[in-house]
């Protein structure tokens, strides 16, 4: 229920009103609003009552909170955040890190603040925020690459989440493969729960 939101979560989901510690570029701003729209949009297909909506839309706008901070200040919080955090690659340190600055500040959601945590790299105990928060991530509409498959996944999402999900995950784990890049165990093991489903 809203009244058992913490403050800095409602007024995210309110308004898009990010904490006094974001380090996050306007056109990141503009990023976490059409992630918010997107979640918003696909929880009222789905039925979701407002006071979740709210929390939906507050994962979109915090998703990249901390996105343009210094890489050092990142692994610091992402030591915080989870065992061997520090060790992150540098472009997903952001998610691990505002997941433990929400923590700080006593934001009680674990669901929450996993999702966030592992948005970029998707992770197996998600539970349907974390699933469509790591969908909307990948397909909101600011996206121009593949523009048509994305909308296609998009509409998809909310009649087929698991089918738009298994797909997401092979095309970005095929993406980090075809350029010989390392692939986090959290997506593999995400990979693995989704095919098994």
């Amino acid at each position: 229920m809203t009244e058992d939101l913490h403050p800095l979560v409602a007024a995210a989901g309110r308004t898009g009103e990010l904490p006094a510690w974001a380090v996050c570029v306007p056109p990141r701003r503009e990023h976490g609003a059409r992630v918010a729209a997107l979640l918003d949009a696909w929880g009222e297909r789905l039925g979701v009552p407002e006071s979740e909506r709210l929390r939906w839309r507050a994962a979109g706008h915090l998703h990249d909170a901390l996105k343009d901070a210094p890489e050092g200040e990142l692994r610091a919080l992402a030591a915080e955040a989870t065992p061997g955090g520090e060790d992150l690659p540098a472009p997903i340190l952001h998610g691990p890190a505002c997941a433990a600055r929400l923590q700080m500040d006593g934001v009680g959601d674990p669901e929450l603040r996993d999702a966030i945590a592992w948005h970029s790299t998707g992770h197996p105990s998600f539970d349907r925020l974390g699933r469509f928060l790591y969908l909307a991530d990948f397909l909101e509409p600011g996206r121009s690459a593949q523009a048509e498959w994305r909308a296609f996944l998009r509409d998809r999402a909310p009649v087929d989440p698991n089918g738009a999900l298994e797909e997401v995950l092979r095309w970005r784990i095929a993406h980090l493969l075809n350029r010989g890049r390392p692939i986090a165990l959290p997506s593999l093991e995400l990979w693995n729960r989704v095919a098994g489903e």
